[in-house]
């Protein structure tokens, strides 16, 4: 083609150059950007297992002191006012405490 590839030849080198510099830098960038956001996950990954590790050792959950807590004993049984109606105790001198324990008498 009367030569004119020789003139344009230089001109065709140089974008080809410059494009795959382009081109590289920004597979570089990706790929650094992937291994920081797997550096980011496993960080997570590895908080998650360390919290499971301790929660794991811990008990599931502490006994309620001796005399504290637990279902209220069944009806009739001896130490307990008499119930009234529905369930309710009679009414008396003030509430009863949860649990059908009675209040402690002042000192």
């Amino acid at each position: 083609m009367n030569n004119m590839v020789d003139f344009a030849f230089p001109y065709l080198l140089q974008f080809i150059r410059e494009y795959t510099s382009k081109v590289d830098e920004l597979v570089k960038d990706r790929i650094e950007s992937q291994n920081e956001v797997r550096a980011k996950e496993k960080e997570e990954k590895d908080l998650v297992a360390q919290q499971n590790m301790y929660a794991q050792l811990l008990p599931l959950a502490l006994p309620a002191p001796p005399g504290m807590g637990g279902p209220p004993p069944p009806m009739g049984m001896p130490g307990m006012p008499p119930m009234g109606g529905m369930g309710m105790p009679p009414m008396g001198p003030g509430p009863m405490p949860a649990y059908g324990m009675p209040p402690m008498g002042s000192y």
